[in-house]
């Protein structure tokens, strides 16, 4: 029944994952990450690639980690045509005084500083965190200190849900797909009509039926996924 009573408006709906930002040197903000696991199993670590979808930067999941955590760079198209792999760090937290959460965009480097924090603290969710920027605006040497709080012991069940970025936040393509996104005719689902996107496909696989400069597989799938589980890279 899609129908709901307008006196329930807004307890249904799902909201996109915003960005975290802190724009100025000084700028402060209390926030919770909603992170409790004491050896960081169930922080959102991703190796991804950065592309152009549209005129906008657009995160996609790289194929090449297997279910063991290995490299295998011939299972993904992205890495086949030259496409840069990035281990990313997006860390989901909850922003006190505006009650919604946020994604912070991380990389690899601000590992060892969240690592720092899960052995010294625990449960990073157990504390709030101020975060403070130390770094005028646009510069590229900023940096970010974390000051814990007082501990309340509270856990991600006291807060909104996080979101599951792999599918959303994280474009998790098809082999197919990812040979659109390498022609440049991939279409962000939504942002086109169907039958647009589907000549685009079809433009697509046409192109790489006759063009062999175009990366093949060159070795069947081993259970290639997307998300980066160790530090082998």
């Amino acid at each position: 029944m899609p129908k709901i009573s307008i006196q329930n408006a807004g307890k249904y709906s799902q909201t996109a994952n915003d960005f975290f930002s802190l724009e100025n040197d000084g700028d402060v903000k209390k926030v919770r990450f909603l992170y409790q696991e004491p050896d960081g199993s169930d922080m959102d670590y991703y190796l991804v690639h950065e592309v152009e979808i549209d005129g906008k930067k657009r995160y996609v999941a790289c194929k090449a980690v297997d279910d063991n955590g290995e490299l295998h760079p011939e299972d993904c198209p992205l890495c086949q045509a030259g496409y840069r792999r990035v281990e990313k760090l997006f860390l989901q937290l909850y922003v006190e005084d505006e009650d919604k959460v946020k994604t912070w965009d991380r990389g690899r480097n601000f590992v060892p500083k969240i690592m720092t924090y899960i052995n010294r603290y625990g449960s990073l969710v157990a504390q709030p965190i101020e975060i403070e920027r130390r770094g005028e605006k646009g510069s590229t040497s900023t940096t970010y200190e974390l000051f814990p709080l007082d501990k309340d012991n509270k856990t991600v069940e006291d807060f909104p849900e996080k979101q599951e970025l792999l599918g959303s936040f994280i474009l998790d393509l098809t082999e197919d797909e990812l040979y659109q996104v390498i022609d440049g005719t991939y279409v962000v689902p939504g942002t086109e009509s169907s039958n647009n996107n589907v000549a685009r496909r079809g433009a697509s696989s046409n192109r790489r039926t006759s063009n062999n400069s175009a990366p093949q597989r060159r070795t069947p799938s081993r259970g290639a996924r997307s998300r980066s589980t160790t530090d082998t890279f």
